[in-house]
């Protein structure tokens, strides 16, 4: 078993697996932020994020068939780095920088150098990642990362309340492709007494302003995240502790995307929620516009994301 990457800084304390790059736990003091869930923990996410219909996807003239990583919907899931083992090229006590060379493969004939860094502050995790097209011929490129995110203790996300700051909700089909983009209503508010079982009520997806979590079920992308003066989207989970996680992305990423899990084994079914930064939305690459809905990196040229994840104490509860 390759051995995770501790990294410390005052109370905070990070785990870093060199599979997937991945950020598999991040607490401050005996406050647990990231945890392990089984699925995905924190990794990187590349070249795409979330999901290719069929595998399939057209670029530049050409014809691309990806092998099918999620058979039960018939979809090539999460990418091509997310269970590889990455280098270490650098390591201080608080910091760590990981890298990859990402060859061409079956379905994507592309080739990019990857580095994905660590650092870690008092109470904030930022990371930075770079994709540098070492290839010959412009390659479509997409990053996500999926870290699974505590509600407080032992407690379900169920108790938590969220905020995605996003103006439109993607709503899918069966197998998570998405078939429609729709915009929330300004003009609307959830109800206190409403009730839905339909996972296409919009009314249920619409987390714009800090609401409890109960019992929705989400696997859902969020559009045109909204920014601040910095250009930085924020989501926020405030857990019964009063404590507030902040998942910013910075300008480049273009999706939020959320997961309850309800679909893990039953001991970790609600235990956190994935909310994930995504450069671009599900099934870009097959149903995007190139440069609109996902980005395309020229021979030479690189794609550099940055995200962190923080802590704060009490807080009001004005919009993100």
């Amino acid at each position: 078993m390759t051995a995770t990457i501790e990294l410390a800084c005052d109370e905070s304390t990070a785990a870093i697996s060199p599979i997937g790059a991945s950020l598999v736990r991040f607490s401050v003091g005996d406050r647990p932020i990231v945890v392990p869930m089984n699925a995905f923990d924190g990794a990187v996410l590349a070249p795409w994020p979330n999901r290719i219909d069929g595998g399939r996807f057209d670029f530049a003239g050409d014809s691309h068939q990806l092998p099918i990583t999620e058979p039960e919907r018939n979809t090539a899931l999460h990418g091509l780095v997310a269970d590889v083992e990455w280098s270490v090229v650098e390591r201080t006590e608080s910091t760590v920088s990981l890298e990859y060379a990402l060859e061409p493969t079956e379905g994507y004939p592309f080739e990019f150098s990857l580095q994905v860094d660590f650092e870690l502050a008092e109470a904030e995790l930022r990371m930075r990642a770079r994709a540098l097209n070492t290839g010959s011929a412009p390659a479509p490129f997409g990053f996500g990362f999926h870290p699974w995110l505590s509600g407080g203790a032992g407690e379900l996300v169920d108790e938590a309340q969220l905020v995605i700051p996003a103006a439109h909700w993607y709503e899918t089909n069966e197998r998570l492709i998405p078939t429609a983009v729709r915009p929330f209503d300004d003009g609307t508010a959830v109800p206190a007494d409403h009730v839905s079982d339909d996972s296409a009520c919009m009314v249920c997806k619409d987390f714009r302003a800090l609401r409890l979590i109960g019992g929705t079920v989400l696997d859902d992308a969020f559009g045109q995240p909204r920014r601040g003066d910095d250009g930085w989207s924020r989501a926020r989970l405030k857990g019964t502790d009063l404590r507030e996680v902040i998942v910013g992305m910075g300008p480049g990423f273009r999706t939020w995307q959320t997961c309850t899990g309800d679909g893990l084994d039953e001991d970790l079914a609600r235990r956190a929620i994935a909310i994930e930064p995504m450069t671009c939305p599900p099934n870009a690459f097959a149903a995007g516009e190139a440069g609109v809905d996902f980005d395309v990196v020229a021979p030479g040229d690189e794609l550099v994301v940055e995200w962190s994840i923080a802590l704060t104490g009490v807080d009001d509860e004005s919009e993100a």
